[in-house]
């Protein structure tokens, strides 16, 4: 499973007026065997809501309340982030795209104040959907919301960030109000334009970078990753031998090869990835030295040996899941033992 797969609702007036909402189909026939009967939903004003999870006809129910609570009335989308154990993340769209000033509401059954969510610092999201009319190849306007209170205070020189954690240096033009730059998602993707797509949600830090999620026709996040360099024939990524010092009760990290940099150089200076290997995955956290000459395996290595029950001498084997620079599987090639 994804480690946190995202999906985009756009509401109906109907549902607004109901007390469930039905789930995209691909969301539920990928996922929908994980996802407990019972999920949290929840705000970024701190509004919490328990739902029910039917799987049969893909629906969640209990949703009358937060659809009264946050007046939302029919044309609005909702961003579920579904960050495993039972939680979903939701941000919450108006029509013209842009994230809602979030009132200051609590769910019934809570006995806490809402948090004031303040824009620009604690970030700004909005969604762009991609129209089938004209070829959205570089350039997106954001709403009129971030246009009239956000504009003045973006750079003109900006990056985005797209799920593999890539970084895409673009502009954004304050007379035009246009941010440009998007092309090289179209190269990652395989895509002349953007226009096989249905929404682009732009997160904004309040500084210079907006992190970029792309949605499907289905409404399901695209993972977008950088053509990936494959440096051998066999679909190896990287290999570690593994040493003593690997397998000390306090191992300080586990280096990878400067061999490998032509991956290694992908990751952010700190980052992580997982490890696949048959029923069983590890997340594994990367840290970089300060020259970034040289990535190590940290957090997560230990437990991650024990499972797999490595010995000195073994060779772990990374090969490509698929071309997501975050995502390997594993194989073990254990040491010759010798014969005496």
């Amino acid at each position: 499973m994804d480690l946190s797969p995202k999906f985009i609702k756009v509401l109906s007036p109907e549902e607004c007026l109901s007390n469930e909402m039905l789930l995209p189909h691909e969301f539920c026939s990928k996922y929908g065997s994980v996802i407990p009967i019972g999920i949290k939903m929840r705000v970024r004003n701190g509004y919490q809501i328990w739902l029910d999870y039917v799987k049969i006809n893909q629906r969640f129910f209990g949703m009358k309340s937060f659809f009264k609570d946050f007046n939302l009335r029919g044309g609005e989308s909702l961003l579920f982030d579904y960050v495993g154990e039972f939680k979903f993340n939701v941000l919450i769209f108006d029509i013209s795209g842009s994230e809602i000033e979030y009132p200051l509401v609590m769910h019934e059954s809570q006995d806490c104040w809402a948090r004031h969510v303040v824009y620009p610092d604690d970030g700004l999201s909005f969604v762009n959907c991609v129209r089938p009319s004209g070829n959205v190849v570089d350039v997106v306007v954001p709403p009129f919301y971030f246009i009239e209170n956000i504009s003045p205070m973006v750079p003109d020189r900006v990056e985005y960030v797209v799920s593999s954690g890539q970084h895409i240096i673009g502009s954004y033009c304050h007379r035009e109000f246009e941010l440009s730059g998007l092309a090289s998602i179209c190269h990652m993707l395989g895509i002349r334009n953007l226009n096989s797509l249905n929404n682009l949600v732009f997160s904004y830090d309040g500084r210079d970078t907006f992190k970029v999620d792309v949605f499907d026709n289905s409404m399901l996040e695209v993972p977008v990753s950088p053509n990936v360099p494959r440096n051998v024939s066999n679909d190896i990524a990287f290999e570690v031998l593994v040493q003593h010092s690997h397998m000390l009760e306090y191992c300080h990290g586990v280096d990878l090869s400067v061999k490998f940099r032509n991956i290694t150089d992908l990751w952010n200076t700190k980052d992580s990835f997982t490890a696949y290997h048959k029923n069983r995955c590890w997340r594994l956290q990367i840290k970089k030295r300060r020259d970034v000459k040289r990535a190590a395996i940290h957090e997560g290595w230990i437990q991650f040996r024990g499972d797999m029950e490595f010995s000195s001498g073994d060779v772990c084997v990374f090969q490509w899941k698929n071309d997501n620079i975050h995502n390997f599987n594993v194989r073990i090639v254990k040491k010759a033992r010798t014969v005496s």
